[in-house]
């Protein structure tokens, strides 16, 4: 039985130092404090304030002229509006970096959860005829380079998000400029952002499908034939981790979550706004 523990543990272990090497290495890097982070940052905060005081400016204009002909005006719209992207412009870089903590958090959590059953509490014989069996081993050594591929790509992936990241706090203030049209770009940021940070989180989770394929038997492949579909399941999971970010995006698009997310923040910043005006004096 020792013997057996141990040949099984060389099936596991394996695996869960891949798992752990994915999760330090998809882990979202917070670049923006880097000297020349915070000077693209500095610089876009400043041009975004520019063209936001323009916008202002010539809204304000209109305003004016229209109120001068008698003409409805809200010059109260004009004033939330202008607030909302002000404190956005210099909030954005902030968020994202709450977004990379929050993004980092999950994925730990997803990531120690690992192959913590007990050896002693697994069907052994079972671990070990799974491991043995030829039929699963010759498609599982076929399905090798597809599957070495794609786990380079979502290795690789987990790299790019941290320039992703860093790009979405460097370019927060021009998206900030969205809320002067209601929306917009602000909308489209905030729904990067949060795939952004939710998807090493997933990834990892279907990482851990994608292994339990490989490693662990299931019952369903006592049947004739089926053992030879794990190795297929395994790459089959790692395709879809691979495209997990465009998934995420095609969610968050058809569930309206940057909309909804935007409607928070309108209704967060009217709140304050309001605060603030109720305490100036009459």
């Amino acid at each position: 039985m020792k013997i057996l523990t141990w040949l099984i543990q060389l099936q596991l272990e394996p695996v869960s130092g891949l798992m752990q090497a994915f999760t330090s290495a998809g882990a979202l890097r917070d670049l923006t404090h880097q000297p020349w982070a915070e000077a693209l940052i500095a610089g876009a905060q400043g041009i975004a304030s520019a063209i936001l005081a323009l916008r202002v400016a010539w809204e304000a204009f209109q305003i004016a002229s229209l109120r001068a002909e008698g003409a409805p005006a809200d010059p109260g719209g004009l004033l939330k509006r202008a607030v909302m992207s002000a404190a956005a412009i210099a909030a954005g870089p902030w968020v994202a970096r709450q977004a990379i903590v929050f993004g980092n958090l999950l994925a730990d959590a997803v990531g120690q959860a690992g192959f913590s059953q007990s050896l002693a509490g697994m069907d052994l014989p079972s671990l070990f005829l799974n491991a043995l069996n030829f039929q699963r081993v010759a498609w599982a050594t076929l399905l090798a380079v597809p599957g070495l591929l794609l786990m380079i790509l979502i290795f690789f992936q987990g790299l790019v998000r941290t320039i992703e990241i860093t790009l979405a706090a460097i370019i927060s203030p021009f998206a900030a400029l969205g809320y002067m049209s209601g929306g917009g770009m602000a909308d489209v940021w905030w729904r990067e952002v949060v795939v952004l940070s939710a998807s090493q989180a997933v990834q990892l989770l279907l990482l851990h499908m994608a292994a339990a394929f490989l490693v662990a038997p299931l019952p369903w492949q006592q049947l004739p034939g089926q053992m030879a579909l794990g190795p297929f399941l395994f790459v089959a999971a790692l395709w879809v981790t691979w495209r997990t970010p465009h998934i995420l995006r095609n969610y968050a698009y058809s569930t309206g979550l940057s909309g909804a997310i935007g409607s928070v923040g309108h209704a967060a910043t009217y709140v304050a706004l309001h605060r603030v005006l109720a305490r100036l004096p009459v």
